[in-house]
Formats: C-alpha cells, structure tokens, sequence
C-alpha cells in the first residue's frame, strides 16, 4: 500500500479525521500505538522513536496498517 515515506500526521489524520486539529491527530495515533504493545515493539526495531517521529518509511507505515487495520475501510 505504502510505497514512499510520509508524514507522520498525514497518517494520523487518516486515521483520526474528526480530530479538531493535526496535533490532536497525532496524540490519537501515538496513543494506540503505545496500546498495541506488538506494534509498538515492531516499529521500535525499525527505529522509531515515538515522541521524536515525523516521518515513516514504508515498512514502519505497513507495521501500522497490518496491526491497526485500514484507516479506510471499504
């Protein structure tokens, strides 16, 4: 699905569209990260940093979708 980086809040914002602002995105999509602990441990062995993280590689973008679902079902 993922074939380039992208931004961090653009992926938040996909999953989190009636957040009032970016921020607020962001803090959601970090929130369930850190709830799904196999994620979170996923993407911690590719580098991720979660507080210091405005871009995502392809695999850390797929490492979210595989363990959070498609943030737009069909």
């Amino acid at each position: 699905m993922a074939k380039s980086t992208s931004s961090f809040s653009e992926l938040a914002q996909m999953y989190f569209p009636g957040c009032a602002t970016p921020k607020n995105a962001v803090r959601c999509l970090q929130r369930s990260i850190k709830r799904c602990t196999k994620l979170a441990t996923l993407l911690a062995e590719t580098g991720y940093l979660p507080y210091n993280h405005r871009w995502l590689s392809p695999k850390q973008q797929m490492l979210i979708f595989e363990n959070l679902g498609d943030p737009y079902p069909d």
